[in-house]
């Protein structure tokens, strides 16, 4: 048992490295594919440290529309995070949203930002967003780059109303934190 728990840190400690390191030999400005990477690591880590109410088998990521990260996001597909195994789900049409636990949105899905608050209600749904404002627009958690780092916001009180937990610790590394 120990050696399988020791397997996943492995796994996550792997993609936390990754992700530092991609981020020092990141270049500014175009979403390289280091970038995207980073992008990918930080997801990895936002789902990893948070807990949901409910305790289902398996955890559905979700992405809106096709993204430039669908590919990478793929590979999320088998993972164990916290004891559930991670599906992934790619195109997944606004009615269905309510069953994911984790949606993604990326710039190219800007026109429906303002009605996934209103569908997801206070549904279990992690809602992550590559996008400007995102958490000032009701988003849980906006990715940002900052000079040539990328950053993070996290909007607490629209994860508090899903019932979701964020780690103190991913609360605490957040660029800022949204009451």
């Amino acid at each position: 048992m120990a050696r399988h728990g020791f397997a996943r840190w492995t796994l996550s400690g792997r993609w936390l490295i990754a992700a530092c390191l991609l981020m020092l030999a990141a270049p500014a400005g175009s979403q390289s594919t280091v970038e995207q990477s980073v992008k990918v690591a930080f997801v990895f880590n936002f789902i990893k440290f948070t807990q949901w109410p409910h305790a289902r088998e398996n955890l559905l990521f979700c992405t809106q529309g096709a993204q430039p990260l669908d590919w990478q996001f793929g590979q999320f597909k088998g993972q164990v995070v916290n004891g559930r195994i991670l599906d992934v789900r790619h195109n997944v049409p606004s009615g269905e949203w309510r069953t994911c636990d984790v949606l993604f949105l990326s710039k190219s899905d800007a026109a429906v930002v303002d009605s996934v608050e209103r569908i997801l209600g206070t549904s279990p749904t992690l809602t992550i967003g590559d996008l400007p404002d995102y958490a000032e627009n009701g988003g849980m958690i906006a990715l940002r780059v900052e000079g040539s780092r990328l950053r993070f916001d996290i909007n607490k009180a629209a994860v508090q109303r899903a019932g979701l937990v964020l780690s103190g610790q991913m609360v605490k590394l957040a660029g800022r934190v949204l009451q």
